[in-house]
C-alpha cells in the first residue's frame, strides 16, 4: 500500500513489489480440514466433554462464524425479519459489518437465554486452547480422526454448502470474504471430492 501511494505521489516511478512472485512467498496452499455431513451428525448425537463448547462449535458449523465472532455474539445481535433470523455482527478480523442468516439448524444450537440481557453474550466459553482440547476429545469419542479445531467448523460450513449446490459467490458473502478468490480453496476441495467419487468407478 505504501509503495502504491509512493507511485501515486511520484516519489517512485514504479512499484517494485509488482516484480515479486507472490506464489514463491506464500508457498503452496495449506489443506483445509473439514468435517463431512456424516461426521457432523456423529458429533450432534454424541455427548461432549463440554456442552457449551459443543453447541458453539455446531453453531459455527451451521453459520460459518469464526471463534472470535461466536465469542462476541450478543443476544441483541440476533433479530428476526418475518420468518428469517439473522445475526448482525462486525467481523473481529476485518472490522467489516456482516449479516449472517441463521438456519433452523443454527438456531437449535443456541443456548437458553434465560434472564440474559440484550448486551450479554450468547455463548459463555472457556479459552480457545481449552475449547480446542475439548473439541479433540469429543471428536475422538466419535471416532473422528482429524486435526480438529474451532476453525474446522467454518471450513465445514463452506464445504457443506458447496457440496449441496450453493454457488461460490453466495458462500463467499456468507463467510464475509471481500473477494471470491479467497473462497475458491473450498471449491477446489469440492472438485477433488468429485474426482475421487468418479474414481470409484475404477
Amino acid at each position: 500500500t505504501a509503495l502504491n501511494i509512493a507511485v501515486d505521489d511520484d516519489v517512485l516511478s514504479v512499484n517494485p513489489g509488482l516484480a515479486i512472485d507472490r506464489k514463491a512467498i506464500c508457498g503452496e496452499e495449506t489443506p483445509r480440514e473439514y468435517l463431512t455431513i456424516d461426521e457432523v451428525r456423529k458429533l450432534i448425537e454424541a455427548d461432549a466433554p463440554r456442552a457449551d463448547v459443543k453447541i458453539a462449535f455446531l453453531f459455527s458449523c451451521f453459520c460459518g462464524l469464526r471463534w472470535s465472532d461466536v465469542c462476541a455474539l450478543r443476544w441483541c445481535d440476533i433479530s428476526c425479519n418475518g420468518n428469517h433470523y439473522h445475526a448482525r455482527i462486525t467481523i473481529k478480523k476485518t472490522r467489516r459489518p456482516l449479516v449472517v442468516p441463521l438456519s433452523e439448524a443454527a438456531l437449535q444450537q443456541l443456548p437458553e437465554r434465560g434472564n440474559a440481557g440484550d448486551d450479554d453474550t450468547v455463548f459463555t466459553l472457556p479459552s480457545l486452547d481449552a475449547a480446542t482440547r475439548h473439541l479433540k476429545a469429543w471428536a475422538m469419542l466419535c471416532g473422528i480422526n482429524k486435526n480438529i479445531s474451532f476453525h474446522v467448523a467454518r471450513h465445514t460450513f463452506a464445504t457443506a454448502l458447496l457440496s449441496l449446490g450453493g454457488d461460490l459467490y453466495t458462500v463467499s458473502k456468507l463467510l464475509g470474504h471481500s473477494e471470491v478468490h479467497t473462497t475458491q480453496i473450498y471449491a477446489k476441495i469440492i472438485d477433488q471430492k468429485r474426482d475421487n467419487t468418479a474414481d470409484l468407478l475404477n
